[in-house]
């Protein structure tokens, strides 16, 4: 069962948690393993564990939802940043967390398609990072994915 720890959860049963963990899930602290509230959601959706307390849910956390969810469905391992829902880290099909590094930051921007300057700023926050930008805009009912690339010659 998840217990709610201010904006994050943990797995009460030790063995469960290790199995979470082990499929890429959530984050080892030196007593517990915490688990950021898009990954609650999306095993509870599954079945696999359950809520003592549902979490307080953002504006935007039922797209951020739908995004993890479809990515996290293809079989890639998807690493929200701890206590921000702007962007996801996103492996490599087949590739574990501890395995490589990510090689795409997903960057959530829900509603219309976004403008230039946010844009800008975006490719300058992958690049920073040395992954490849995907941008994930529309609603949680249809998700658009756009894959921007910047150069230099």
């Amino acid at each position: 069962m998840l217990v709610a720890k201010k904006l994050l959860f943990e797995e009460t049963d030790p063995a469960l948690a290790a199995n979470f963990v082990e499929a890429g899930f959530g984050f080892k602290t030196d007593t517990s393993v915490l688990f950021h509230p898009l990954e609650a959601a999306y095993l509870v959706k599954l079945g696999k564990t359950s809520y003592k307390k549902k979490p307080v849910s953002s504006k935007n956390f039922a797209f951020a939802s739908s995004v993890y969810t479809q990515i996290r469905s293809t079989g890639r391992i998807v690493r929200p940043y701890m206590k921000e829902t702007n962007f996801f880290r996103v492996y490599d099909p087949g590739v574990g967390r501890e395995e490589k590094r990510p090689s795409q930051l997903v960057c959530l921007l829900p509603g219309a398609v976004p403008s230039a300057k946010s844009l800008s700023e975006q490719i300058k926050i992958a690049h920073l990072a040395r992954l490849d930008l995907i941008i994930a805009c529309g609603t949680e009912k249809e998700i658009k994915y756009y894959k921007v690339a910047s150069f230099n010659f």
